[in-house]
């Protein structure tokens, strides 16, 4: 019998339903294959938490939970995974099965909010409070935001075009360039209104030309798995949540057999997020909303709104949840909207129109916000209760959405065989991977 009959016979025995007893050996895994059924005939089955690319896969990619963070990407070190046509990480070179991709994806084996725990030890960068309020700079913060230092209304007092609220990212890095303080910034910049891509910035000039959001998540942590060139050592990350995690997971766990730029990075900055995009869905989504999509320069999300600009005019301005099939369904699972592993936190609660939120958590955020404070107009901010009540809103969400335990205080990395128990059924299950996605091992086989 082939891998595919046993699986159709399986599902027609069992109705179609998994659990965790009826899970009996190696091919009982939907990422098993050819490989699988070799070891498996031979009498020497592989231990089932051990981990290639194509489980991973399986588990997150091809189970439609991929946050296109590119920490898999970042933490592979043979550099066998790239992206794919479809956007999506796949391999372009022969799997290892060292486990890291498992390991470092928040999707999958890193359970983020053990990193962030105050058990976590003195090596994570952020300390999760036990206060109630973060409203006032200098508090521990509360389960929500995190550990705060300070909290200030941010606009830059040069603003390049193109910029977002007060344009404080921009500033504040370009500053930080021009000053020798950092020697570059990995950021996405705008290919289109819709796509954005990964790159190392290294001048203001190049800093300013990618200034504004973009809603597409453009793996940019696989910067890390190049070489940053010479003179390159200082650098600042700007990320999501889900990209900070597992940037701050890298730096924790270093290997010496991955080159990775991860501890170049000095100063990791943190976008607010409630959810990123498929630019193609959301492309259509808009389309189909009557918005004509080649007009649209700029898209927003502001106060639960989703806000779509042509270069002369609102285009539309509808509640985001209206959207939410073309957001990315695993940012559904992720319960941290401020960023709480970065050094700052930036985005467009609590201020103002045309200012941002600056959160300061780390003392490398401290460093940094000292050295850049002649580029930037800043005024205290004291009620956070804009930003709260967003970050509990995610939390809820979270919990409603894991198929796993939520648990700060459990363990940081979770096994493969426990995942598949966990999310053996429902639209999160997991899915034989795309065969184009790990052919290698066919073609090895």
């Amino acid at each position: 019998m082939t891998l595919a009959e046993h699986h159709r016979a399986r599902a027609a025995a069992e109705g179609g339903a998994r659990s965790t007893k009826q899970r009996r050996g190696p091919l009982d895994d939907p990422a098993a294959d050819l490989r699988d059924e070799i070891a498996l005939a031979g009498g020497m089955p592989e231990l089932p938490d051990k981990i290639w690319f194509h489980k991973t896969a399986a588990a997150v990619i091809d189970a439609q939970r991929c946050v296109g963070c590119g920490g898999c990407i970042a933490a592979c070190p043979s550099r066998s995974i790239g992206v794919a046509e479809d956007g999506k990480p796949t391999l372009v070179k022969m799997c290892t099965g060292c486990s890291a991709c498992w390991d470092y994806c928040p999707l999958a084996g890193l359970r983020t909010e053990a990193l962030h725990a105050p058990s976590a030890g003195d090596a994570t960068p952020v300390a999760i409070g036990a206060g109630e309020s973060a409203a006032a700079p200098g508090t521990a913060g509360s389960i929500e935001l995190g550990h705060i230092d300070s909290s200030w209304s941010v606009s830059g007092k040069a603003k390049a075009a193109g910029v977002q609220d007060g344009g404080a990212v921009t500033a504040l890095l370009c500053h930080l360039l021009a000053t020798g303080f950092l020697d570059g910034a990995i950021m996405t910049r705008r290919v289109d209104a819709f796509h954005g891509e990964p790159f190392l910035a290294t001048s203001p000039d190049e800093v300013r030309a990618a200034a504004g959001t973009v809603y597409h998540q453009s793996h940019p942590l696989e910067v890390l798995n190049e070489p940053l060139g010479n003179g390159v050592e200082r650098i600042a990350f700007v990320g999501t949540p889900c990209q900070i995690s597992v940037l701050r997971a890298l730096q924790r766990f270093p290997w010496k057999y991955r080159r990775s730029s991860a501890g170049a990075v000095v100063l990791a900055i943190g976008l607010f997020c409630t959810r990123s995009f498929d630019p193609d869905t959301l492309e259509e989504a808009l389309g189909a909303a009557g918005v004509a999509t080649p007009e649209v320069t700029r898209i927003d999300v502001r106060e639960g709104k989703l806000v779509v600009h042509s270069a002369s005019t609102e285009l539309l301005c509808r509640p985001v949840k209206e959207f939410h099939a073309a957001s990315l369904k695993g940012c559904d699972e992720c319960a941290d909207f401020t960023g709480l592993g970065a050094d700052l936190a930036v985005g467009n609660l609590a201020s103002e129109p045309g200012r941002s939120t600056v959160l300061v958590r780390t003392q490398a955020g401290l460093d940094a916000w000292a050295a850049a404070a002649g580029a930037l107009d800043v005024r205290p901010l004291e009620d956070l209760t804009p930003v709260v009540r967003t970050a509990a809103r995610d939390r809820r969400r979270a919990m409603r959405s894991l198929a796993r335990p939520f648990d700060p205080d459990g363990p940081l990395w979770m096994r493969y065989t426990e995942h598949l128990d966990l999310y053996a059924e429902g639209e999160r299950s997991v899915q034989p991977p795309a065969e184009f996605r790990s052919h290698h091992f066919e073609v090895t086989c």
